[in-house]
């Protein structure tokens, strides 16, 4: 237990609160992983509704045009209605999505539905990583904002294992009772002290520090995080050291998604189709996803010990090379013509190792790292910026993978990929601030000393 430092009573509805957001990635993790199980159905003679390959592709990647629509309503709602009530919207759109994928007939319904579940996920990964941030001691942060990317990935193996087994139908009705929980919990819990703070509301910010930190905590925090949190306008994003910062998050960003995750979750299957015979697509999938968890998991413990920097730059290294082996094995094999019968499984084993080295914190920490650098007064519009161009990145990514795959084989997306995941780690190396147990205040009072000198 020292390892996780987890006083349970004085952190109790900081957890409580995180939990229900974790539902939220969750139910997102769902969608993310529904692709993998059912576009073969989808294409096959026996599909529910009648598709072509590049209708197929479509119905993968629009999720990534409704993630680029919430990104920037998160941007929007943020400091407008405040954090709770954008993660509470956001699961009612939830259900919504998957009650119409539950009764699509047509491809245009089934596309509104993938439409309007990425915008949900738009929306909470704009929100969530700021609302933990925000409730969340230093020493803990770390771990509970990883608990965003866990609970994606179990979502995701999740929806592979009740999607071999379960109709389309049935396993949307189960994923759209998953938001409910959200609303039952969500909904009696106070939103940040920094949002209360916005809307110069002390005495309801008072009460949520209280509410997550401590009475001890709160007297010796609200007048620091008073004089911390102000309002700004989009002009206060274009001034250092806010516009540096966001560079930063958008190249991190962007590494991350050309490393090619995105692309390898939603075709993990037919991946595994291409790398081996001895394992069978599923089993492959949940192999992927039980790396991705384990790791991941031992990522977030070690997060706020070993620190963000490090692991990342270990996480990237581990990256690249895998990816670079991949991408020469497949080169060997489909443009040199060379005998890979007695490797075979090499492509397996590469992919194995990409994601045990990106699950470690690569996955981990982007997602949660602006909300810990963006000053108050920008982060509504930094976060509205950084995660519209996830979703950019994102579906470029996959389209970019399912193109190349099929025009040239798939050691070209592998060899890409390899390069910009390294472009990444330039950006780690020189550029990343380590936020390791400092406190949101701390960590603006270091960047601006540092654009200042």
């Amino acid at each position: 237990m020292k390892l996780l430092n987890f006083p349970l009573e004085k952190r109790a509805l900081q957890y409580t609160a995180v939990f229900a957001c974790s539902v939220a990635t969750f139910s997102s993790g769902c969608q993310y992983g529904w692709s993998s199980p059912y576009l073969p159905l989808l294409l096959s003679e026996d599909s529910p509704i009648p598709m072509t390959n590049e209708q197929s592709s479509w119905v993968v990647v629009i999720c990534l045009f409704g993630g680029l629509c919430g990104a920037i309503c998160a941007g929007i709602t943020l400091d407008l209605i405040g954090r709770k009530m954008a993660i509470l919207i956001s699961s009612v759109t939830f259900i919504v999505s998957w009650l119409m994928m539950a009764f699509a007939n047509s491809l245009a319904v089934l596309l509104a539905a993938r439409l309007i579940a990425g915008y949900s996920d738009g929306l909470i990964y704009g929100v969530i990583p700021v609302y933990i941030a925000e409730i969340s001691d230093a020493g803990v942060r770390g771990l509970l904002g990883c608990t965003v990317t866990i609970t994606f990935l179990i979502g995701s193996a999740f929806m592979n294992v009740i999607g071999t087994y379960l109709t389309i139908k049935w396993s949307a009705l189960i994923c759209a009772a998953l938001p409910v929980i959200i609303l039952v919990l969500l909904i009696w819990i106070p939103d940040s002290p920094n949002f209360y703070l916005i809307k110069n509301n002390h005495e309801k910010a008072r009460v949520s520090l209280v509410a997550f930190k401590g009475v001890e905590e709160a007297d010796r925090t609200l007048e620091i995080l008073a004089e911390s949190v102000t309002k700004g306008n989009l002009r206060c994003l274009f001034k250092k050291p806010s516009l540096k910062n966001l560079l930063m998050i958008m190249g991190l960003r962007f590494g991350q998604q050309f490393s090619g995750v995105i692309a390898f979750t939603f075709y993990a299957q037919t991946l595994f189709q291409e790398g081996s015979d001895a394992l069978s697509p599923l089993s492959g999938v949940l192999i992927w996803y039980a790396v991705q968890i384990l790791f991941s998991t031992i990522g977030a413990l070690y997060v706020d010990r070993i620190g963000r920097k490090p692991l990342m730059i270990a996480s990237t290294i581990g990256s690249v090379i895998s990816l670079l082996l991949g991408g020469l094995f497949f080169l060997a094999r489909d443009v040199l013509g060379l005998d890979t019968s007695g490797i075979s499984a090499l492509p397996t084993v590469m992919l194995i190792t990409y994601i045990i080295s990106y699950s470690s914190a690569l996955q981990l920490v982007p997602l949660f790292l602006g909300a810990e650098i963006f000053a108050s007064n920008v982060k509504a519009y930094s976060v509205a910026i950084s995660d519209g161009y996830y979703f950019i990145f994102a579906g470029l990514a996959s389209k970019y993978f399912q193109f190349t795959m099929e025009e040239y084989g798939l050691y070209v997306p592998f060899l890409t990929f390899a390069l910009c995941c390294s472009f990444g780690l330039v950006m780690i190396i020189f550029f990343i601030p380590e936020t390791k147990n400092k406190t949101l205040e701390e960590i603006q009072m270091e960047m601006n000393n540092k654009s200042s000198a």
